[in-house]
């Protein structure tokens, strides 16, 4: 296991992580070759997940937490260097900032937005399109919050993670959306959006596949 030295509470949160969320299908949805960005990376599962799919993609992983980074490293030196996702600490926003226009083939944003104030999902959506080449793809997993009480039980967990401090909100209260908003988002940025479940049955986890329009 590639995260063999990482803290026991640590495996078993990412096993059960594994377990609940579909990384092979969410990297299929990202190009198979070129630069790949996955913005919010954690612990890197999605990051191994594209670099098992392809080795003909060029992994970053950047994410604000230096020890989930630092874990995510750690894991990278377990797999061949041909497919070795690279990772970075810092800003998600200024992050994405930095890269240059047209310059990435795809971007992922996995439970990411909701942490932002609506404004800021604007600006990251807004960036990502300007990033991404023509034609390229932005996945994006978030909570369908019109979902009644499976999207209540997202909600719970999430304001849970946040109080006690395992994740990390970018601003005083969470962001959710209805999964017309998370569309209507990501179409006013010149996406164009289909969607799919992407999680257990109990959950109101959707998958929004956004291609930026040539």
């Amino acid at each position: 296991m590639i995260f063999a030295d990482a803290p026991l509470s640590t495996r078993c949160f990412l096993s059960l992580r594994s377990i609940l969320t579909p990384y092979a299908r969410v990297a299929s949805a990202l190009p198979a070759q070129g630069r790949v960005l996955d913005l919010g990376t954690g612990h890197g599962l999605l990051a191994f997940a594209l670099s098992l799919g392809s080795h003909q993609r060029e992994i970053i992983g950047v994410d604000h937490d230096p020890d989930r980074v630092r874990v995510a490293e750690a894991a990278a030196l377990r797999i061949p260097v041909t497919s070795r996702p690279k990772f970075q600490v810092g800003d998600l926003r200024e992050k994405l900032v930095s890269f240059a226009s047209g310059s990435l083939a795809g971007i992922a944003m996995m439970d990411i937005l909701h942490y932002f104030d609506p404004a800021t999902q604007q600006f990251l959506v807004g960036e990502a399109a300007r990033v991404l080449a023509p034609g390229g793809i932005l996945a994006v997993r978030e909570i369908d919050s019109d979902d009644g009480i499976k999207a209540a039980a997202n909600r719970l967990y999430e304001h849970l993670a946040t109080g006690v401090g395992f994740t990390r909100s970018a601003g005083p209260k969470l962001s959710f959306r209805g999964a017309r908003g998370w569309t209507s988002l990501l179409e006013s940025a010149s996406f164009t959006v289909r969607s799919e479940r992407c999680g257990p049955y109990f959950f109101a986890d959707v998958l929004f596949v956004a291609q930026r329009r040539v």
